[in-house]
C-alpha cells in the first residue's frame, strides 16, 4: 500500500544530525509516510544508522555525490507517496507538522498544490532560536517569489503531480536551486501557508558560502525573464545583492546599488520591500554569517 507522504532527506556524512532529523519524522503525530534517505557519501555508517531504527518505512537511497538538487530529484523519482515533503539532514520538524499540513490540504481547494509553514532559525552550536521566519503570502504567490524566496524547503509539502508540470530541481544551479524550483512551482499551483513555526532550520559553522550564494542569485536573474526584464524587480535584486556584498566587505557591491537606482531612481514599488527585507530575520542571519558572528 502506498504511503500518503514521502519524506526526502538528502545527507552527506552527518550521521549525528541525520539521526535527529529522522527521529523528528518518526515522532510525527501523522504516521502514514515513508522516509527516503538519499546518501551522497554512500557511507556504511549511514546505512547502519538507518538499520538501527528497525523501521521499514525508512528507505536507504545511495547517490553518487552529485549535490543536493540531484539528491532531491532522485528522491522525487523514487517516491511512492501522493505528497512529497523535504527535510534537510540538519533540520528537524515539530511533532504536528505533517498532521497540520495534511489537514490544510483537505480543507483547501484542489488548485493548492503546495503548503509551507513558518520556521525558526535555530543556532545549533548554542542551542537557541535566533528568530522566526513567518509566511508572507498565500494563494497566488508568483509575484512574491520573483523577489524573495518566501518559503523554506524543509517546511514544504507538495502534491507529487505538481512536479510533472513544473519539472524537477535544476542541478546546474550552484545555490538557490530551491528558490528556482518553488518559483517555477508557483506558476502552476497556489500555495497554502501555516503561520506557525513547525520546523527548526539549523544555523551552524561551515554551512554557508557567500560566493556560491551570490552565484545562485545571479543565476536566478539569468534564468527568469520576469526578473531580468522588469526594471523594478531587477532593481530589487541588485539592491539586495549590493547591500549584502557591502556588508560582506566587498566594495564592488556599490556598482549593484548604483545600477539598482538607475533602473528605478525613485525605488517606486521597492523601498518598503527592501526595508522589510533588510529587517527580516533571514537577512539578519546572512549578515551575521558574512561578519563571522555565526
Amino acid at each position: 500500500m502506498r504511503p500518503a507522504v514521502s519524506v526526502i532527506i538528502p545527507t552527506y556524512n552527518r550521521d549525528e544530525l541525520l539521526r535527529r532529523a529522522i527521529e523528528s519524522v518518526l515522532n510525527q503525530s501523522f504516521d502514514d509516510f515513508e522516509v527516503l534517505v538519499v546518501d551522497g557519501a554512500r557511507s556504511e555508517s549511514t546505512r547502519e544508522l538507518i538499520r538501527s531504527f528497525g523501521d521499514g518505512r525508512i528507505r536507504y537511497v545511495p547517490q553518487r555525490g552529485k549535490g543536493i538538487a540531484n539528491a532531491r530529484n532522485l528522491g522525487v523519482l523514487k517516491a511512492r507517496g501522493k505528497f512529497i515533503a523535504f527535510l534537510d539532514d540538519d533540520d528537524r520538524w515539530r511533532r504536528d507538522k505533517l498532521e497540520l499540513q495534511m489537514e490544510a490540504f483537505r480543507e483547501l481547494p484542489r488548485d493548492y498544490g503546495l503548503i509551507y509553514t513558518a520556521f525558526t532559525y535555530y543556532y545549533l552550536e548554542r542551542g537557541r532560536i535566533l528568530g522566526i521566519k513567518h509566511p508572507r503570502a498565500s494563494g497566488d504567490v508568483y509575484r512574491h517569489m520573483l523577489r524573495d524566496n518566501i518559503t523554506g524547503t524543509s517546511t514544504i509539502i507538495v502534491r507529487r503531480e505538481c512536479f510533472k508540470k513544473a519539472g524537477l530541481f535544476r542541478e546546474s544551479f550552484p545555490t538557490c536551486e530551491d528558490w528556482d524550483m518553488w518559483l517555477r512551482m508557483s506558476k502552476i499551483c497556489r500555495f497554502g501557508a501555516i503561520d506557525e513555526p513547525l520546523v527548526d532550520y539549523s544555523i551552524h559553522s561551515g554551512q554557508f558560502s557567500f560566493a556560491k550564494y551570490l552565484a545562485g542569485r545571479y543565476r536566478m536573474i539569468e534564468e527568469h525573464g520576469d526578473i531580468r526584464h522588469d526594471p523594478r524587480v531587477l532593481s530589487y535584486h541588485l539592491l539586495q545583492i549590493g547591500i549584502l556584498k557591502l556588508f560582506g566587505g566587498d566594495r564592488s557591491g556599490a556598482r549593484e546599488v548604483l545600477t539598482a537606482f538607475r533602473l528605478n531612481p525613485t525605488m517606486r514599488g521597492n523601498l518598503s520591500d527592501v526595508i522589510r527585507s533588510l529587517l527580516d530575520v533571514r537577512t539578519k542571519v546572512y549578515i551575521l554569517k558574512f561578519l563571522g558572528r555565526l
